[in-house]
């Protein structure tokens, strides 16, 4: 199967997705099961407690991506060659 983010800019252009709407992830964990993530890095939609206070000190991993999981409402991360599909949520993401 055919990687789906493997360069840098269509790795750019989900993060820019996911900034601005939410997205219906599906990727397999490491566990080899699937998941579908209801995802977004969108500001206005993620709950003011769960927003970073400052930039992290870890060092940026280019094959994973952290989001916040709408559905279980807390910061999830999963590696850009798991993901299997993506949807788009254009009518918000609540």
């Amino acid at each position: 199967m055919e990687q789906l983010f493997a360069d840098k800019k269509s790795k750019t252009w989900l993060k820019q997705l996911l900034s601005k709407e939410g997205a219906i992830v599906t990727f397999t964990k490491k566990d080899g099961t699937e998941r579908v993530m209801k995802a977004t890095l969108n500001e206005n939609v993620i709950p003011q407690e769960f927003i970073p206070k400052s930039e992290s000190n870890r060092k940026a991993n280019d094959e994973v991506i952290a989001v916040f999981d709408l559905e279980n409402q807390g910061w999830r991360s999963f590696r850009y060659d798991s993901i299997k599909q993506v949807e788009v949520v254009l009518e918000g993401v609540k």
